[in-house]
């Protein structure tokens, strides 16, 4: 086999596409996804302001959150949502007198805004959590 590939041209571990930066390959065979991510992360929706009975506040889209925190809630939409939201949050909603019925509407409608249907959890398939199977 030939050192060089006649139809591709020497990239010195870069690879440029055009129309967009370079993708670099730390080592051979490692490819950087930082440019990907950085396209998906723009890519993700803008976050959604509620309003509900005079407390405002704005949900993340849910691919944007850490990787760790559906972790943390262990499935549940409700406890990610009080997560993301924080307990002083949460205790501002209380004090406006959300119901139990009101947080359930925000979690559904944040669901429905993110792709995630009924009865899923937003939550990274067990094959790639950490101590999932594999």
């Amino acid at each position: 086999m030939p050192a060089t590939d006649p139809i591709l041209p020497a990239t010195n571990g870069v690879i440029r596409r055009s129309g967009c930066a370079a993708d670099t390959v730390a080592e051979a065979g490692a490819v950087s996804l930082d440019v990907l991510a950085a396209r998906r992360a723009r890519s993700l929706p803008p976050g959604v302001r509620y309003e509900l009975k005079g407390v405002a506040f704005t949900l993340p889209p849910v691919r944007a959150l850490p990787v760790d925190l559906p972790e943390s809630a262990g499935g549940d939409t409700a406890e990610l949502l009080r997560l993301v939201l924080g307990e002083e949050m949460i205790g501002r909603m209380a004090a406006a007198g959300f119901t139990l019925g009101d947080f359930e509407l925000v979690c559904e409608d944040w669901r429905r805004r993110n792709g995630l249907a009924d009865g899923t959890a937003p939550l990274l398939p067990a094959a790639v959590r950490p101590g999932g199977s594999r």
